[in-house]
């Protein structure tokens, strides 16, 4: 029989953050580890109340990355509305100035790249199924809000898209530094796009 569910209680920080807080007392068990992206709905961690398990998950307007953890991993006893961790919803992009590495090792000068990490560990995907053609190949044309890829963690696959705040409209992809179905690893450079 499955553990029944609880939703946590989430405050919104801003438009992009949220602070997740306990549903109850109890004791919780299995915080998710900073970097990782959830989904709405999704269970996170499970919560002891009196030899009781229940599996807490997120309310169905909520997703992000874990970006601050505020208790402990494992059998940590807390109380009702404490705060858990908080969630950014903002994309994990960050824009690379001064040059940038070539599969050789050496470094393209006045280039003004943009680098599209990932947002989790995971399994990265180029394509969304294996008979279906790639998102975007080197050369690519992309605008803000362009599929990029797919990164797979624990059977929820989560879009890797392009865009942000401060970042231009348009790019062209140059280089893609992860191969298909391969491990990534939370922060690793999977594209380099040159803006537009």
């Amino acid at each position: 029989m499955p553990n029944p569910r609880l939703v946590a209680k989430v405050d919104s920080e801003s438009d992009k953050t949220f602070l997740v807080r306990s549903p109850a007392v109890g004791v919780a068990d299995g915080v998710p580890k900073r970097g990782v992206y959830l989904n709405p709905s999704e269970g996170f961690l499970t919560l002891a109340i009196l030899n009781r398990r229940y599996v807490v998950q997120l309310p169905r307007n909520v997703q992000g990355m874990v970006t601050e953890l505020l208790i402990e991993d494992t059998a940590t006893p807390v109380a009702y509305g404490e705060p858990l961790f908080r969630l950014s919803q903002a994309l994990d992009v960050q824009s690379t100035r001064g040059g940038s590495e070539t599969k050789d090792g050496e470094t393209q000068e006045g280039d003004d790249l943009i680098a599209v990490v990932a947002p989790s560990d995971g399994v990265f995907y180029r394509r969304p199924s294996p008979d279906k053609p790639n998102y975007v190949d080197e050369g690519a044309e992309v605008t803000s809000g362009s599929v990029l890829g797919l990164i797979e963690v624990m059977k929820s696959f989560n879009q890797i898209t392009y865009g942000g705040p401060d970042l231009p409209e348009r790019g062209t992809v140059t280089r893609i530094l992860a191969t298909d179905s391969s491990e990534v690893a939370y922060g690793q450079t999977l594209f380099l796009v040159r803006p537009a």
